[in-house]
């Protein structure tokens, strides 16, 4: 930060607090070093674009991380009223700052739209820094873990107005990829061992035909889940990212309700609905043949399940 524009001291010591509780692990660091995500790359690209870009890069990031310390503060004072008097005070007092901050990064994002100069620079081993007017902002949620959903929200939002393809892309002629997920459609069979749900190479078996509407449901829960998940690996291949398909982990976001699915040490995940890809203990894993061969195009997709060995078992009718 350059002298004669610094941020509160209180915003300072907020800042310097919230990355030391929530430090990133050697580990963690180890695994940014080997590879860029496709955030980091698009901040790259944008180190060397117009300005108008870099300004609506910054805006969507500052605007998305206002909302996220603002909804800290709002966490902060609900545990503070559930709290006895000496931790209420000190949840208030930890609200209070986090909204003096909060209120300071719309003091930057109003430059921003103002249109003062704005500067982003990269780093393999940390969160993107924002300089506008010579202020400089970290890019970083304060809940570490939270970090790459963050990223992906200021994506989101970016890419909803600019041309992100250009940015990321590695391949020298990329295939087309499909604007929205395959239609989900099934078809039943029954047999004496229970009835089959299948549709595109996916094939559930189910032992039971008590409560079909509950099975058909799950049938095309799993479906719909697998082929929104394909078409978004389809999307993330096209833009440069290397999945690491032997790596895949899909995790729950906090008070949201999108599920992460990480593709790889990069730290480039997906953000989507996923309820039972992420309730169903080892089905993403089982599932990673289908995914690649779908998103890649290299050879037909197929794969059988069983419904019993994720639980998928309904209530006696």
């Amino acid at each position: 930060m350059m002298p004669g524009k610094v941020l509160p001291a209180c915003a300072l010591v907020l800042i310097s607090w919230l990355w030391a509780a929530t430090a990133w692990s050697l580990e963690t660091l180890e695994e940014e070093v080997k590879a860029l995500s496709r955030f980091q790359r698009t901040v790259n690209y944008l180190q060397g674009s117009p300005l108008e870009e870099r300004a609506d890069f910054a805006a969507a990031a500052l605007a998305e991380l206002t909302a996220v310390y603002m909804a800290e503060a709002d966490l902060a004072r609900t545990q503070a009223a559930e709290q006895e008097i000496a931790a209420r005070g000190k949840l208030l007092a930890w609200s209070q700052a986090v909204d003096q901050y909060a209120n300071q990064l719309l003091v930057v994002l109003d430059d921003v739209e103002q249109g003062f100069p704005v500067s982003l620079r990269s780093s393999s081993q940390g969160p993107v820094t924002a300089t506008v007017a010579d202020r400089a902002v970290i890019l970083g949620h304060p809940r570490a873990d939270q970090q790459t959903a963050y990223e992906l929200r200021v994506l989101t939002d970016f890419c909803d107005k600019h041309n992100c393809e250009r940015m990321t892309v590695n391949a020298d002629e990329p295939e087309p990829i499909p604007a929205s997920a395959m239609r989900v459609t099934t078809l039943w069979t029954f047999t004496e061992g229970g009835p089959v749900c299948s549709s595109d190479g996916i094939e559930v078996r189910f032992h039971s035909s008590q409560n079909l509407p509950i099975l058909r449901g799950l049938c095309e829960e799993l479906v719909k889940e697998l082929a929104a998940l394909s078409t978004d690996l389809a999307w993330q291949i096209r833009h440069g990212v290397a999945i690491d398909w032997d790596g895949l982990v899909i995790s729950a976001t906090p008070q949201r309700p999108e599920h992460l699915v990480r593709l790889n040490a990069a730290g480039d995940s997906i953000l989507a609905s996923l309820p039972l890809l992420y309730e169903s203990t080892d089905l993403l894993s089982d599932v990673v043949p289908w995914l690649n061969a779908r998103s890649t195009g290299s050879i037909p997709a197929s794969i059988r399940l069983d419904a019993d060995e994720y639980g998928w078992v309904p209530p006696p009718e």
